[in-house]
C-alpha cells in the first residue's frame, strides 16, 4: 500500500523530477524499481482475482456450504476485494501522477481505508480459520458433535462488521475533523490479536502433526490451511510491521516496503492456488475439473471424521 501512494511522487516536483535541482540518479533508480514493483503487484493481483473469483463462484453457487466452507468463502471475498482495492489505488496513483485529475481525494481518504478494511478482514478470518482447525484437531469430538452450526456465520459477520466500523469511523474522522491517525491502530490491532492466534495455532498444529501423532493420516484441508498460514507469516505480516515502523518513526529500507507491498498481493492471491495444488490427485492421469478438486477438498467431514475415529481408538 505504501508503494501505491509513493507512485504519486514519480513526477512530482517536490520529490525529484528531471527539472528539479534535487534530482539525482538514485531517484531515477528508485522510481524505476518502484514502477517494476507496482507492475508486478498488478499482475499478481489479476491472477489472484481470477483464483479467488473461481473459489467464490464454486463455494457460493455450486456447492452446499458447511461451517468450514463458510470461512473459506468469506476469506476469498475479502482477498478478492482487497486485490481490487489495491489495483485501483495503484492505477489512480499513476493517473494522478501523470495527469491533472481529481483522484487525490479518493487516494487520500477512500481507497487506502478500503484496502485496510479488506486486508484486516482477511487477517481476522484467517485467524478464525486457524483457531477452528486447531480446535478440530485437538478436540474433534466437541467440534463434530457440540459445535454450534451457526458459529461460522456469526464469527464471519462479526469480523466484517467490526473491521468495517473501524474503517468507517476513521474515514468519517478524516473527512470532518482532519484526523488521519486511527488507521494506524488497526494494524496494531491486527498484530496484537491476529498474529498470536495464527502463530500459536500454526505451531500447535505442526507439533501435533509431526510429533504427537506423526503416523496419523491427516486430511488435505489441514495441509492447505497450514500452508496458507505459513505463507501469511512470510508474505502478509511484513506490511503490518512496515506500518508499525512508520507509526513509531523507525527507519526502514525501501526494499522492505516494496517487499511488504509484493507480499500483500501474493498473500491474497496464493490461497486458491494452494487449494488446487493440495486438492488435485497427482497420481490420476486426468487433472480433473477445478470444481471437483475443490469439492473434494472442502469437505470438513473428511478431516474431522478421521480425527473422531482416531480419538475413539485412543480412548479404547
Amino acid at each position: 500500500m505504501d508503494p501505491a501512494m509513493d507512485s504519486n511522487a514519480i513526477y512530482n516536483g517536490t520529490t525529484g523530477s528531471p527539472n528539479n535541482s534535487t534530482y539525482s540518479p538514485e531517484d531515477d533508480a528508485y522510481f524505476t524499481r518502484l514502477f517494476v514493483v507496482l507492475i508486478f503487484v498488478i499482475l499478481v493481483s489479476l491472477f489472484g482475482m481470477v483464483g479467488n473469483g473461481t473459489v467464490i463462484w464454486i463455494l457460493g453457487f455450486c456447492m452446499k456450504r458447511n461451517s468450514f466452507t463458510t470461512y473459506i468463502l468469506n476469506l476469498s471475498v475479502a482477498d478478492f476485494a482487497f486485490l481490487i482495492d489495491l489495483d485501483l489505488e495503484i492505477i489512480c496513483s499513476f493517473l494522478n501522477s501523470f495527469y491533472d485529475t481529481n483522484y487525490s481525494i479518493i487516494l487520500i481518504w477512500l481507497l487506502p481505508r478500503l484496502c485496510i478494511f479488506t486486508f484486516s478482514t482477511s487477517q481476522f478470518l484467517l485467524a478464525a480459520i486457524s483457531i477452528d482447525r486447531c480446535v478440530c484437531l485437538f478436540f474433534p469430538l466437541w467440534h463434530k458433535c457440540h459445535r454450534p452450526s451457526y458459529l461460522s456465520t456469526t464469527v464471519c459477520a462479526t469480523i466484517w462488521i467490526f473491521t468495517f466500523l473501524i474503517s468507517a469511523i476513521d474515514f468519517a474522522l478524516a473527512i470532518y475533523i482532519d484526523y488521519f491517525e486511527l488507521w494506524y491502530y488497526q494494524f496494531i490491532l491486527n498484530t496484537v490479536l491476529c498474529m498470536p492466534a495464527m502463530t500459536i495455532s500454526t505451531i500447535a498444529m505442526l507439533i501435533n502433526v509431526f510429533f504427537l501423532s506423526p503416523h496419523h493420516k491427516r486430511g488435505l484441508i489441514l495441509k492447505s490451511i497450514l500452508l496458507a498460514l505459513l505463507f501469511f507469516l512470510f508474505f502478509g505480516f511484513p506490511v503490518n510491521a512496515s506500518v508499525l515502523f512508520q507509526m513509531y518513526y523507525i527507519p526502514t529500507s525501501p526494499y522492505f516496503k516494496h517487499y511488504a507491498a509484493i507480499g500483500t498481493s501474493i498473500n491474497s492471491a496464493i490461497n486458491p492456488l494452494i487449494y488446487f495444488l493440495v486438492g488435485r490427485d497427482k497420481k490420476a492421469q486426468s487433472r480433473g475439473r477445478i470444481k471437483k478438486i475443490l469439492g473434494e477438498l472442502f469437505q470438513e467431514e473428511e478431516s474431522c471424521k478421521e480425527d473422531v475415529e482416531y480419538s475413539f481408538k485412543m480412548h479404547l
